[in-house]
C-alpha cells in the first residue's frame, strides 16, 4: 500500500501532466476558435494592436501590483513580479480545472505556504482582491448599463448578470466581515469543510489532507488578516485606485483594437462593450466566459451601431489579447512555480 507520503509525491509527479492533457484538449476542442481569433488579428493593422497588446501588459502589471498592494493589507509580503507570475499561471489554471476559481485561489495559498507564509491570509487576500476589483468595475458597469437602458438596448439577461456579480461582490465582503467581527461562526463553517474532507478521505482510506488544528489553525491567520484590513484604510483606497486604473488601461486597450480596424467608437459605446464583455468573463457557466464573451461583444457593439463584421474583428482581437494570449503565457510559466517547481 502507498505511504501518505510517497502518495503525496505520486500526486505533484502526475499534476503537471494532467494540467498538461488539460490543457493540449483545450486547444484541440477550440482550434476552429483559435483559427478565427488569427484571422481576425491578421485583418488589423499590426502597429495598433501591437500597441493594444502592450496596454494589456501595463493592465497585467498594475494587476500584479494590485495583489501586492492588497496582501501587504493583510500583512503578507510579497514581490509584484513573483505575483504577476502566479497571477498569470491562475489563469491557466483555472481554465484548465474549472473549479469557480478555487483552483486559483489554492495557488496562490499553497505559493505563500511553500515560502514559508501563511496560506489563510493568502486566501484572505485573494478574497480582498477580487472585492477591490469587483467595486472598481461595478462603477464602470453602472455607466454601460445606464447607456444601455437610454438606448433601451438594455436586456434582462444582462440585468440578470449584473445582479449576480452584485450578489458576489456582497457575500465577499459579508466572509471579510464574518472573519473580523464575528470569527466563531466562520470556525464552525470551516471545521464543518475539514469533517466532510476527513470523510471523504477516509472511504477512499486515504489520509484527510487537511489536519487535525486546520479550521482553528486557519481561522485565526484569517481572522487577523481580516482586522488588518480595516487598520489601513489608506492602502485599501490605493488598492481601489490601482484597480480602477488598470481597467480604464484595458478599456483604452480596446479603443485602439477598434482604431486597428479604422472603426473608432464613441466614450459611452466603449464603455457600454467593455463593462459587457467583463461583466460576462467574470459571470459565465464556462471558464473565463469562454464561447460566451466571444459571442456577446460583437452583438453589443452591433446593437450600438457598429458594423457587425467590424465588430466581430474587434471583438476577437481584444479577446486574444486579454485571455488567449495571457492564457498561452501561463501555460509556460505554471511549471516554474513553487508549487511544482520547489515541491518536496
Amino acid at each position: 500500500m502507498i505511504g501518505p507520503r510517497k502518495w503525496s509525491l505520486s500526486i505533484w509527479h502526475v499534476l503537471p501532466w494532467l494540467l498538461l492533457a488539460a490543457f493540449a484538449w483545450l486547444v484541440v476542442s477550440r482550434i476552429q476558435e483559435i483559427e478565427r481569433l488569427a484571422r481576425s488579428i491578421a485583418r488589423g493593422s499590426w502597429q495598433l494592436i501591437l500597441f493594444a497588446a502592450l496596454l494589456q501588459v501595463a493592465y497585467y502589471l498594475l494587476y500584479s501590483l494590485l495583489y501586492q498592494t492588497t496582501f501587504a493589507i493583510v500583512e503578507l509580503n510579497k514581490d509584484a513580479w513573483e505575483l504577476l507570475l502566479v497571477l498569470l499561471s491562475s489563469l491557466f489554471i483555472n481554465v484548465v480545472a474549472p473549479l469557480g476559481g478555487m483552483a486559483g485561489i489554492a495557488l496562490f495559498a499553497d505559493d505563500a505556504s511553500l515560502s514559508g507564509r501563511s496560506p489563510a491570509r493568502a486566501t484572505a487576500g485573494i478574497l480582498l482582491v477580487n472585492l477591490v476589483v469587483f467595486i472598481a468595475f461595478s462603477i464602470i458597469l453602472i455607466a454601460g448599463l445606464a447607456y444601455l437602458f437610454l438606448l433601451k438596448h438594455l436586456q434582462q439577461w444582462q440585468v440578470a448578470a449584473a445582479i449576480i456579480l452584485l450578489l458576489s461582490t456582497v457575500c465577499l465582503a459579508f466572509l471579510l466581515l464574518l472573519a473580523r467581527w464575528k470569527p466563531r461562526l466562520l470556525e464552525m463553517l470551516l471545521l464543518s469543510v475539514q469533517k466532510v474532507v476527513g470523510r471523504f478521505s477516509s472511504r477512499i482510506k486515504r489520509p484527510s489532507p487537511l489536519g487535525g488544528n486546520w479550521a482553528v489553525k486557519n481561522i485565526a491567520e484569517f481572522a487577523s488578516a481580516a482586522r488588518a484590513i480595516g487598520m489601513k484604510p489608506w492602502l485599501l483606497g490605493l488598492s481601489l485606485l490601482i484597480a480602477f486604473i488598470a481597467h480604464l488601461t484595458s478599456m483604452l486597450s480596446l479603443y485602439v483594437v477598434f482604431l486597428a480596424f479604422r472603426n473608432p467608437i464613441s466614450f459611452p459605446v466603449l464603455v457600454a462593450g467593455y463593462s459587457m464583455a467583463t461583466l460576462f468573463t467574470i459571470i459565465s457557466p464556462t471558464p473565463q466566459g469562454i464561447g460566451l464573451v466571444e459571442g456577446i461583444m460583437p452583438l453589443v457593439f452591433r446593437s450600438l451601431n457598429v458594423r457587425y463584421r467590424t465588430a466581430l474583428w474587434a471583438s476577437l482581437t481584444f479577446r486574444s489579447l486579454t485571455f488567449w494570449i495571457p492564457l498561452m503565457i501561463g501555460f509556460f510559466l505554471f511549471r516554474y512555480l513553487r508549487t511544482f517547481k520547489d515541491r518536496k
